[in-house]
Parts: structure tokens; sequence; C-alpha cells
């Protein structure tokens, strides 16, 4: 239907249903929360047609629907338009302030995005402490670590933090830190990567950049297996 005819068919029924409940003009303006005289401005003008919020306060002052005032359909109570999603409103719970969350968990190393297994190392000891996420509390042995290169982009950037919790089973398809047997007294060497699959005594991790890169790692070589944590997990959702 061409603007002009809904227009028209518009202020057709806008008429009828003001005649047929015996109320003015001016009382349905009111109704519908306007100006005593917006009917009438708005019906001298013959391509006219309120935006949708007004066509809903016209429709429910009259006791219509808005596709009926606007000739859509013949029924008065039926509506073809979806329903209004609800209005979003702020929560009424204050947010939690920064400094309510510990800075008590430990980045334990680098994570560096490379194809090389074991490329990154975990230090003998803390090297910065870090807030913990509201949903960690009181989760125990959660660590840190800082990621390094670009094979986990975009998933992960240089100098973000991922957190990692030891006790979480890993799954296929999880991102992991695989941490390695290492002879000496010296850093653990680790990888990080997608989960893809366990084979013939080895663990295949995938990685972003460049896509479905592959580093395998011998099964024998693999002191842990430990879970990155995602977004959901680290505020609850």
């Amino acid at each position: 239907m061409a603007k002009t005819d809904e227009a028209a068919r518009f202020r057709e029924r806008i008429n009828q249903r003001i005649s047929e409940l015996g109320i003015t003009h001016e009382a349905a303006s009111r109704a519908a929360g306007k100006d005593k005289t917006y009917l009438r401005k708005t019906l001298a003008r013959e391509t006219a047609i309120p935006k949708l919020d007004t066509l809903e306060s016209l429709a429910t002052a009259l006791d219509v629907s808005v596709d009926w005032l606007l000739g859509r359909t013949d029924d008065p109570a039926t509506s073809a338009l979806p329903p209004r999603l609800p209005e979003v409103r702020p929560s009424d719970t204050p947010p939690l302030s920064r400094n309510a969350m510990p800075a008590d968990v430990p980045v334990m190393g680098t994570a560096a995005g490379s194809l090389l297994s074991g490329a990154f190392q975990l230090q003998g000891g803390v090297i910065d402490y870090v807030r913990r996420p509201p949903a960690l509390s009181g989760a125990r042995d959660i660590y840190a670590l800082y990621i390094e290169g670009s094979s986990m982009e975009p998933r992960y950037f240089p100098g973000e933090l991922v957190y990692v919790n030891p006790h979480k089973p890993p799954r296929i398809g999880d991102t992991v830190i695989v941490q390695e047997h290492n002879g000496d007294s010296g850093p653990v060497a680790a990888s990080i990567g997608v989960l893809f699959k366990r084979a013939n005594g080895t663990v295949v991790l995938r990685k972003y950049n460049p896509p479905d890169a592959e580093i395998t790692i011998t099964q024998t070589r693999i002191a842990a297996i430990h879970r990155v944590l995602t977004p959901n997990e680290l505020f609850g959702v």
C-alpha cells in the first residue's frame, strides 16, 4: 500500500472510530497523551502518518490495533506487527567496586603465540598479581598468563591476560595450556592452543593464525593440561 493510500486509510479509520465511540478529536488526542489539537492538525496533512509509538498510543486510546488504524486488517483487534521488545532498564544493583576484587591471582609467566611446542615458559615464581574476577571468588589455584605473539589472534592478542583453572577438566575445543616435563630445575616449558584431538599417544593443539595451524605434543612429554577460562566463566554468565 502506497504511503498516500495508507495515510488516507488512517484518516478514514480515525474518524470512523471517533464517531463509533461518540467522542471528539480533542478527547482522543488527550487520551493518547497528546495535545488536544494533535489529531486535527495531523489529519489535515494528506500524507501524515504518526510514528509507531504514537500509533500505539492512539490504538490503545481507541481500543483498536495499529494494523486496523492503517487499513492493514478489517479486524480492529488484530495486529500483524511484531511485539515491541521490552524496554531495557538499568539494574538496581550498584556496580561492584574495582577495589572490591582482590588482586590475589598470580601471573606465572607469558604465553607466547608461537607455532612451536613449548614456546613459552612458566616462571619459577610469581611475576605479578592481578585482580580476581567476580565469578572466581573462592576458586583455588587460579593463575594467569600474559599473551605474546600472534598465533592465537584474533581470539587472543599480545598483552592480553588469560585466566587458567587447573581443576577444570579440558574438553575438545577448549583453549588450554599444555605444560611439558622439564628435566632440570628451570622454567616449565608450555604451549597454548585449542585442544583439537588426542590420538596415538599425542595431543594436537590448533592455532588461529594461520588458520588451522597445528602443533603435536607427545603424551609422554606432557605434565599437565590446564583449561583457559572463557569470559562467561570469569563473570558467571
